[in-house]
């Protein structure tokens, strides 16, 4: 199998960063390198990551979102497939191997990712927790040629929505997508989270992700409108 990385954006991750890590060197297939960025944390995130294990390389940066975080993670990968994960979320043994062997075998596909089941912080997971898509930073696995034509992630307003606008421009430039219908990952629940319940101040991110994507397909409409006309 496919060489592959793995990025974990983190700010002010030291509850939960090391079972995140945990999760990711006990894989199946081990990953090449495992890149955490510090985002700014104020706690113990960076001596936690720094010390957990030879395989994690940790970067250091001002806090400016997940999104930059994220970016400064995957300008340093070497390998050609990439993996995210958010620094309180957790993966199944086998993830990486399931989405490694998809990738391997439909050279047209370029992104995978799995069914993604939640749990509470605090609690082990007991299987009884809503299962949903997990195209999102702690679900999907993708071809470094994905990041090398989409670019960088944009921190939104209220800093949510990045990877939906990241995943939107993706599908826009025809990259071919499948998602495992599997629980592979698992995403905590923890009060005061990026994630952590419905708030308009944050959810802002959001609408202009929807905003820019409504633009993105109306421009690309117009093109092959004209494009038609043209033939």
């Amino acid at each position: 199998m496919q060489e592959y990385s793995v990025v974990i954006p983190a700010h002010n991750a030291s509850r939960t960063i090391a079972e995140t890590l945990a999760s990711v060197v006990s894989q199946s297939v081990i990953p090449t390198q495992i890149i955490v960025v510090d985002d700014g944390s104020t706690d113990d995130t960076f001596t936690i990551a720094k010390h957990f294990s030879p395989l994690v390389s940790v970067f250091q940066q001002p806090n400016k979102g997940p999104a930059a975080a994220t970016n400064l993670g995957l300008a340093n990968v070497r390998t050609p497939i990439i993996a995210t994960v958010d620094a309180d979320d957790l993966w199944h043994p086998q993830k990486m191997e399931r989405q490694l062997a998809v990738l391997a075998n439909d050279a047209s596909l370029h992104v995978v990712c799995c069914y993604q089941r939640q749990f509470n912080h605090g609690k082990p997971d007991d299987g009884s927790g809503e299962v949903r898509s997990g195209l999102n930073r702690s679900g999907i696995a993708f071809r470094k040629e994905v990041y090398e034509r989409v670019g960088d992630m944009v921190d939104q307003p209220g800093q949510r929505g990045d990877v939906v606008d990241w995943l939107a421009r993706m599908r826009l430039a025809g990259f071919g997508f499948h998602e495992i219908a599997e629980v592979l990952s698992y995403r905590r629940i923890i009060p005061g989270s990026l994630s952590w319940r419905r708030e308009l101040g944050k959810d802002i991110g959001y609408l202009s992700v929807a905003h820019a994507a409504m633009q993105r397909n109306r421009a690309q409409a117009k093109i092959d409108s004209t494009t038609k006309e043209s033939l």
